[in-house]
C-alpha cells in the first residue's frame, strides 16, 4: 500500500512539474524605441509612438522592441517545443498605409540606440502584415520565436526590428503610451 502511494505521489509531482513548463507564455517587454535616418544621433526611447517609415523601399525610420528571455525558466530549450507564436501590435497612426515586416534581432535592444548603432536583424526570419488604419494587428511570429529559442537558449536577450516596406509611414503605440500596446505570446514547453 505504501509503495502504491509513493508511485501515485511521484506521478502527481511529475504531472504538476510538467504542466508548470508547458502552456501559453507572454514575453516580458524590456524596451522599445525607434531610430530615424534623418536624425542619426537622436534617441527615441521615451517616445509614445514608434515610427516605421520608408520611401521608395528605403527605410527612413525603424522600430525596435526588446524582450526579456525567460525560455529556460519556462522549460523551453528547443525550437521544436514552440508550436505557435503571435505578435500583437497597436497601430496608433497611419500617415501612409502599407506593409510592415518584423525581423528577429539577436542581442539587447537599448532604449538609447540611434540610427548609427542600431542592431542588425536576421533577414531570413521575418513576418509581415499589411496596415491600413489604426487599431490592433496580430501576426504569426512562430518562426521568429523558434529562431529566438535556437539562438538564445542560454538566456541572451532578443528583440524585433520593424521595417516599413515601399512608401509606408506607420506609428505604433509604444510601452510609454500603453503597457499593453505590444504583446508577444507563444505556446510551448514539454
Amino acid at each position: 500500500m505504501f509503495g502504491l502511494k509513493l508511485v501515485y505521489a511521484a506521478l502527481m509531482l511529475f504531472l504538476l512539474l510538467g504542466s508548470a513548463f508547458a502552456g501559453t507564455f507572454t514575453a516580458g517587454l524590456d524596451a522599445d524605441t525607434y531610430v530615424d535616418r534623418e536624425n542619426p544621433d537622436a534617441t527615441f526611447g521615451d517616445a509614445t509612438t514608434l515610427w516605421v517609415a520608408s520611401a521608395a523601399g528605403e527605410p527612413l525610420k525603424i522600430a525596435y522592441i526588446g524582450f526579456i528571455n525567460a525560455f529556460g525558466n519556462q522549460g523551453i530549450s528547443s525550437p521544436d517545443q514552440i508550436s505557435t507564436a503571435t505578435l500583437k501590435l497597436t497601430v496608433s497612426e497611419v500617415e501612409k498605409p502599407g506593409i510592415i515586416k518584423v525581423y528577429f534581432v539577436h542581442g539587447y535592444i537599448s532604449p538609447e540606440i540611434a540610427w548609427e548603432d542600431a542592431p542588425e536583424a536576421v533577414e531570413n526570419v521575418s513576418a509581415e502584415i499589411e496596415i491600413d488604419s489604426p487599431g490592433e494587428y496580430t501576426l504569426d511570429a512562430t518562426d521568429i520565436i523558434k529562431e529566438a529559442v535556437r539562438t538564445c537558449t542560454e538566456g541572451c536577450p532578443y528583440g524585433l526590428k520593424i521595417v516599413a516596406e515601399g512608401d509606408a509611414s506607420i506609428g505604433l503605440a509604444s510601452s510609454e503610451a500603453s503597457k499593453d500596446s505590444t504583446e508577444l505570446r507563444y505556446v510551448g514547453g514539454m
